[in-house]
C-alpha cells in the first residue's frame, strides 16, 4: 500500500490566540509572517514535499506570501487552499466586544453572511494565485453541515477541518463553544451537507489531522504522578504538529503509522508559528530554530516511507478509487 504524506499549514495573519474583537473594535492582524514562509517552503522542497498553504483574507493580501507562493504553483511545489476567519473576511458582520468572549466560529455568523464570506474568499484565492481552491480548514478547527454544503456548492472536494478524538466544547467564541470531535473517524472519509460523517463515497473527503492517544502506559505513569491532572492528562493528544518539546512524539506517531493501515499522515503547522514572537509557542529566535531542527528529523524519517502529495492530490487519488 502506498503512503503519502500531507502538509498543510493555516496561513494566517501574526498571533491570532488573541481575541480580534476588543472593546475599541476590531484590532488591526498584522502579516509580518508572511516574510518567514518561505523559509519553511525550502525545507518541504528539500524533502520533495507539497505543503498546502491554507489561507485566510489577510494572507491573501500579503504581497510577500502571494508572490513566492504563485512562483512555486507555477512548478506544482505547493498548492493554494482556504482557511477563513469569519471575523474579518468581508463582508465584515458587526460583532460587538463582549466581556469573556474569543474569537468567534464562523457557525455564530448567519448562513446569508456566512455564504457570501465564503464566495468572496473562493474568488479572491482565485485571482490572486491563479488557481481555483478546492482545500478548505475552517477557522478554529470548525465546520458543520451547513457550511460542508456550502464548500460543495463553490467547488470543494476536500476539507480538514476535524480533529478526531479532541474535543473543542471547552473553547469559548463569541458566545458559543466549539465541537466535540472525540468519537470521529481517525481516517479520510465522507461527508455532506447533512452529515459530517457518511459511508458512501459521495460529498467532500475529509482528512483529518493526525492525531492519536498517548499509549495507555504513559497516561497511567502521568496520573500517578499528577492525580490532580487527571483529566488533562487523559484527554491530552499526540499531534503531528511541532510545539518544540514533543520532537518523541512526533517520531512515536510516525513509527506507529508505518505500521497501520492508514494510508497517509497529515502535519499542520500555523504560518505564524513560523515567525520569533507570531504565535505563543515560538517566542524568540532560539525556538523557533529548535523547531526547524525538529522538523529536519520528522521529515527525513518520513521521506524514508511516504510519498509528499498536496492535499489536492490526495482528495484526487482517492475520488479515483
Amino acid at each position: 500500500m502506498n503512503k503519502y504524506f500531507i502538509i498543510t499549514v493555516d496561513t494566517e495573519g501574526d498571533n491570532l490566540w488573541k481575541p480580534v474583537i476588543k472593546s475599541t473594535g476590531m484590532r488591526k492582524i498584522t502579516v509580518e509572517n508572511a516574510d518567514y514562509i518561505e523559509r519553511f517552503q525550502a525545507l518541504c522542497e528539500k524533502y520533495h514535499f507539497i505543503p498546502t498553504y491554507l489561507v485566510d483574507y489577510e494572507m491573501a493580501m500579503a504581497a510577500s506570501f502571494v508572490g513566492m507562493a504563485k512562483e512555486r504553483l507555477e512548478d506544482g511545489k505547493c498548492e493554494i487552499g482556504m482557511h477563513m476567519h469569519a471575523w474579518n473576511t468581508p463582508p465584515v458582520f458587526d460583532l460587538k466586544y463582549k466581556r469573556g468572549s474569543h474569537n468567534p466560529y464562523a457557525g455564530e455568523y448567519p448562513h446569508d453572511v456566512m455564504w457570501k464570506k465564503l464566495k468572496l474568499m473562493t474568488g479572491l484565492l482565485w485571482k490572486q494565485f491563479g488557481e481555483k481552491p478546492v482545500s478548505h480548514r475552517g477557522g478554529r478547527w470548525y465546520i458543520d453541515p451547513w457550511y460542508i454544503h456550502a464548500l460543495q456548492k463553490l467547488g470543494y472536494i476536500v476539507d480538514c477541518s476535524v480533529t478526531p478524538g479532541v474535543n473543542w466544547q471547552r473553547n469559548i467564541g463569541y458566545e458559543c463553544y466549539g465541537i466535540n470531535y472525540t468519537k470521529f473517524p481517525h481516517r479520510a472519509y465522507y461527508m455532506d451537507g447533512k452529515y459530517l460523517y457518511k459511508e458512501k463515497k459521495t460529498g467532500i473527503l475529509e482528512v483529518p489531522p493526525t492525531i492519536m492517544d498517548y499509549p495507555l502506559n504513559d497516561r497511567i505513569s502521568a496520573v500517578i504522578k499528577n492525580p490532580l491532572a487527571y483529566k488533562e492528562i487523559i484527554w491530552k493528544k499526540m499531534w503531528l504538529r511541532p510545539n518544540g518539546n514533543n520532537l518523541e512524539d512526533m517520531i512515536n506517531i510516525i513509527s506507529f503509522s508505518e505500521k497501520n493501515s492508514c494510508d497517509y499522515l497529515e502535519f499542520m503547522i500555523h504560518s505564524s508559528e513560523l515567525m520569533p514572537g507570531g504565535s505563543p509557542t515560538f517566542v524568540s529566535g532560539r525556538s523557533v530554530e529548535r523547531m526547524y531542527s525538529h522538523l529536519e528529523n520528522v521529515f527525513e524519517r518520513i521521506g524514508n516511507s511516504y510519498k509528499g502529495v498536496s492535499l489536492r492530490e490526495y482528495a484526487k487519488r482517492k475520488h479515483g478509487g
